[in-house]
């Protein structure tokens, strides 16, 4: 089997050597093997990029892509069409629909006090039919943690949007940083920022989350001195 180092695979496949240590990170990319100190990659490297750039013409997220190598009908062939498989998400898109049965099971026994109060905050949009939109699952959950702390519903939304409100002015600033940097024409920051989309979500959940849960922390224990 003809094996290359990361420099040639990055030739090879057209994909940046960042993006491949970046693939191997997330588990979408097998960990080369290793000649003394040097890592060496495999055909096996080469084919499971392609795969990934022709899923991702496909429309699929990483996660998804994600889904589609863990699944057992997966066998490398760059001519199969995984939307058979796996629905692309919007970016854009974070709605959910579950039916009613799948919303009892997120609100277990909350749900005949909780509902009505999740619909009056936005929470929840009952559907024509037999089911419901989920504007954001995420908020959703808080929702339920902070109910279950004794938090009001009403007050859980207040928190929601300010917190909202908050990130997507931050985000705008580190965007606008990264894009001045680009055209300052600094080496460290890419031209493309929307090939690198899914870096950037992924960096944006361990650092803020992170850091946003520090922050609260701190604050809580600020306030209980």
């Amino acid at each position: 089997m003809a094996t290359f180092s990361l420099g040639r695979l990055a030739e090879i496949s057209g994909v940046a050597p960042r993006t491949i240590r970046y693939y191997q990170s997330i588990g979408l990319l097998p960990k080369p093997d290793h000649a003394g100190k040097h890592a060496v990659y495999t055909t096996e490297h080469v084919a499971r990029l392609e795969d990934i750039a022709k899923m991702r013409d496909q429309g699929l997220q990483l996660d998804a892509i994600r889904g589609v190598f863990a699944s057992a009908d997966y066998k490398p062939d760059t001519d199969t069409d995984w939307r058979r498989w796996f629905t692309p998400r919007s970016r854009d898109d974070n709605d959910q629909i579950v039916d009613d049965a799948q919303l009892s099971e997120l609100l277990g026994d909350r749900r005949e006090e909780i509902i009505d109060d999740l619909v009056s905050a936005g929470y929840l949009h009952p559907r024509e039919g037999n089911g419901w939109e989920v504007p954001s699952l995420p908020a959703l959950n808080g929702a339920l943690l902070l109910y279950d702390i004794g938090t009001d519903v009403a007050v859980a939304a207040s928190i929601y949007k300010l917190i909202q409100s908050r990130i997507a002015g931050l985000a705008d600033e580190v965007v606008d940083t990264i894009a001045g940097a680009a055209g300052d024409g600094y080496a460290g920051a890419p031209t493309d920022l929307a090939q690198f989309l899914d870096q950037f979500r992924a960096a944006a959940w361990e650092v803020a989350g992170r850091t946003f849960a520090a922050e609260i922390d701190r604050a809580i224990t600020a306030l209980s001195r």
